[in-house]
């Protein structure tokens, strides 16, 4: 075994060797540590914890929605960087979720498995576990992505399930699942939908106690054709691409002389959380191991007194740091209470084509659908299930051996096509029920339930804080609905045969004629091996029945929210990674809107100071002589980038020292690079300089006295009605610059000298920048202020001191 690389912190290096590998990828989306807190830029605004399938994915849209706020987002993983995309879009890497392992105590735990996979948690079940890598478990998961059904939502917040329905269509689309025949089509996809709509529409039930309600195309997350000329497919969907492109994204815009202080965004990885602190309901500090070694973040040094926190981890392990952190103290409806999972089932068959309506085959086939219903518990109550039905023609005992492959040589595909079975066709049939949660378990209970081990015990921590307990009891309803899906998986795969012979079951190390005595004990999964953990740390309108509130936000910590199915009130038959997505959105949206300045009719100062919340972009700066901002260089633009205004009123006062001296004040301007020095040029005409140049020189015909590029004008859009107003060389000018939907006034010292209404309009929101215009022109700024325009509110009379 080759001992991990840590190269001498005093010899720098680009891009890190092993003996064997270039690691480019991990160089160019990971920093370490240091490279993110330590880089003299502004502490971050949001931290999310857990890189995988929904932390990566709310990390990528707070990074896009926080654009207009230029918000600094920190993502920490506690594994390293292993691959950019889902290992099916790739050719054999043998990169597999390694068998579940039963871990009650530390001297079991095995460590990494199959390189990334490990189990930090104790419990009484067998689990896979955590894949520790950025992506997390979305790089190997199966791809099946359903929507939760109404009835499936019913216990849910009422503006939860309004924002799903709404929702739900962008991230199918997101994802691949849209177009459900994109991927799988063909003769034997439209059979097997066309025979299991004939059993739906037969009857409403399979078997006693067992509905079906709907029977719908496989919808499932990969996408093969093209969402656009000219553009790649999506291919099966993981939040690894999202993460690669914004990090790249953000250093493309803002990464220049190797200076990390203007990014926005850092992926960190092998940092371990091992708690948040927190003081009057507010995080304020994250203790965690960095490669082993304990580091600490707070406010005000790392974090912003404003910081956000997004705990996405998994389930079990974002429990564990929400009890170990700011636990809920009360004897029901505890943290940890509410767990869940999926009661599943597997059961192989095959059905002769001739069943199916199939003629012999002439390549291979695949195909796939989905079926719902509602199983009747003993006590008279409902709970949901569904049905993943996979089908190929394919020789051998797996329908799925050939349905997630990619394949890189015409000789393989043409052995692949070539493998198809001329009889039968293979069909899994992956039965998926609803688990009761129990929102009043706890130790001690007969329940299911997280909470902590015992951190005193050497065998239950990890050396720093306890590890999670994970007990795992299906109730009785629980457990007769089991038998009931096994039972109806069976009765639904015997009603696709038209005669005795049609269907063979897959058991005992063959294929039978007969179904099996017990399908229970036949094609029964663990519960621990499903990957679908929910409900710990479960959202509701009520802080006294729920953890966290409808935007994934703990009603008892200000700042600190869960991305993923720990926050789900109920889990439903369905897979979570679609819910768990969406939610993500809603949680990322909500986190941007914690952080949003609200609108107010009172003046306050953009500059005091500190540059800290502008950034230079194009050539030259901005020397800060006190409260005075002076040009020096470029051409280029200082803007204001932790705000965006639409209605608004500025003032400011500047001077220039030369006739020949030449700025201007952009308003509504787009976000800006600063990675070259053209970046600013965008500002040019998607925004409104409004103008400062005594002469009013047009460099293109090389005349003054302009009326376009005069001090007022809207430059190149409208010429000021006065050029008589304007103070001579070092005497303080004021701009009062209105801007109300697409009218813009300015008003210089006290005189309306343009009053303009845009019949189309540029823009009508974005960022205040200052112009430094060439090398060698000097204008200073000073007294910056702003207030919004609301409807119907006027300033308030600042409070005078006697």
């Amino acid at each position: 075994m080759l001992t991990f690389l840590q190269h001498d912190p005093s010899i720098p290096v680009d891009i890190q060797d092993t003996d064997f590998t270039r690691d480019l990828l991990g160089r160019y989306v990971c920093s370490t540590i240091d490279e993110a807190v330590n880089n003299g830029g502004r502490p971050f605004d949001v931290v999310v914890i857990g890189a995988g399938m929904f932390g990566a994915y709310a990390a990528n849209r707070i990074y896009r929605k926080g654009a207009d706020q230029n918000l600094r987002v920190l993502l920490l993983d506690a594994g390293g960087y292993l691959a950019p995309t889902h290992v099916q879009n790739m050719p054999h890497l043998g990169l597999n979720a390694p068998d579940t392992v039963l871990v009650t105590r530390n001297d079991q735990d095995r460590g990494a498995r199959n390189g990334v996979w490990g189990i930090p948690w104790h419990s009484n079940e067998p689990f896979t576990g955590l894949a520790y890598c950025p992506g997390g478990r979305s790089l190997f998961w199966g791809g099946w992505a359903p929507r939760l059904m109404p009835a499936d939502l019913a216990m849910w917040p009422n503006d939860v399930r309004a924002f799903l329905t709404a929702t739900y269509p962008d991230v199918e689309r997101e994802i691949g699942v849209q177009d459900k025949a994109d991927y799988l089509s063909g003769p034997l996809n439209t059979a097997l939908n066309a025979q299991l709509q004939a059993v739906a529409s037969g009857t409403s039930a399979i078997m006693p106690d067992v509905t079906l309600d709907v029977v719908e195309e496989a919808p499932i997350a990969v996408q093969a054709s093209a969402p656009g000329p000219g553009l790649f497919s999506f291919d099966k969907f993981s939040s690894g691409p999202l993460l690669l492109e914004s990090i790249r994204d953000d250093i493309a815009r803002r990464w220049t002389l190797n200076d990390n202080s203007r990014r926005r965004f850092f992926l960190v990885p092998r940092c371990h959380v091992i708690r948040l602190r927190n003081s009057g309901g507010k995080v304020t500090g994250i203790d965690l191991t960095y490669n082993g070694q304990f580091r600490s973040l707070s406010a005000p040094s790392n974090l912003s007194p404003d910081c956000q926190v997004v705990v996405a981890a998994g389930t079990i392990e974002t429990t564990r740091l929400a009890i170990e952190s700011f636990p809920v103290t009360r004897g029901a409806y505890s943290m940890g209470a509410n767990f869940m999972a999926h009661l599943r089932t597997n059961l192989t068959v095959r059905v002769k084509r001739s069943a199916l309506g199939l003629a012999a085959a002439t390549t291979l086939e695949q195909g796939g659908a989905i079926v719902r219903g509602e199983i009747r518990n003993p006590d008279g109550s409902k709970r949901r299930y569904h049905v993943q039905v996979l089908a190929s023609a394919e020789k051998g005992q797996n329908p799925e051996a050939t349905m997630w492959t990619m394949v890189p040589d015409i000789d393989l595909l043409r052995n692949l096509l070539s493998n198809e079975d001329p009889d039968w066709v293979a069909i899994v049939f992956r039965g998926l029920g609803e688990m009761n949660g129990d929102r009043t378990a706890g130790p001690g209970g007969t329940t299911s339930f997280v909470n902590l081990t015992n951190a005193s015990d050497p065998l239950q921590n990890d050396g720093m804080s306890a590890r999670a307990w994970v007990n795992f009891t299906p109730t009785s309803n629980d457990r007769a609905a089991w038998v009931k899906l096994a039972a109806a998986a069976v009765e639904l795969a015997k009603r696709l045969g038209k005669t005795a012979g049609d269907v063979e079951y897959l058991y005992n190390g063959g294929w039978q004629s007969a179904p099996p005595p017990d399908p229970f004990a036949v094609t029964k999964d663990q519960l621990g091996n499903t990957h679908h953990e929910a409900g710990t740390l479960w959202m509701g309108d009520d802080p006294s029945t729920s953890i966290t509130d409808p935007t994934g936000k703990f009603h008892h910590i200000s700042n600190a929210y869960v991305a993923g199915p720990a926050l789900f009130p109920t889990v439903g038959s369905a897979n979570p990674s679609l819910t768990g997505l969406a939610l993500a959105r809603l949680t990322s949206t909500a986190v941007v809107a914690a952080l949003t300045p609200a609108l107010s009719a009172r003046s306050k100062s953009l500059y005091a100071g500190s540059l800290a919340d502008w950034q230079m972009s194009g050539a030259g700066s901005f020397l800060q002589v006190y409260d005075i901002l002076e040009s020096v260089g470029g051409p280029g633009l200082l803007w204001y980038t932790r705000e965006s205004f639409s209605d608004f009123v500025l003032e400011l006062e500047w001077q220039y020292a030369n006739r020949t001296d030449n700025s201007g004040v952009f308003i509504r301007v787009p976000n800006l690079n600063s990675s070259n020095p053209n970046d600013w040029t965008a500002a040019i005409d998607q925004s409104y300089e409004i103008q400062i140049d005594p002469r009013g020189y047009n460099s293109e015909t090389a005349m003054e006295n302009d009326p376009l590029r005069s001090t007022g004008a809207i430059y190149n859009v409208n010429a000021p009605i006065r050029t008589d107003v304007a103070k001579g060389p070092w005497q303080w000018n004021t701009f009062v610059i209105e801007a109300v939907g697409s009218r813009i006034k300015v008003t210089l010292n006290d005189v309306v000298v343009n009053d303009f209404t845009d019949p189309r309009p540029r823009s009508l929101r974005g960022h205040v920048a200052l112009q430094n215009h060439h090398d060698g022109s000097k204008v200073q700024f000073r007294n910056i202020r702003i207030k919004a325009v609301v409807p119907g509110v006027t300033e308030l009379p600042v409070a005078r001191v006697a």
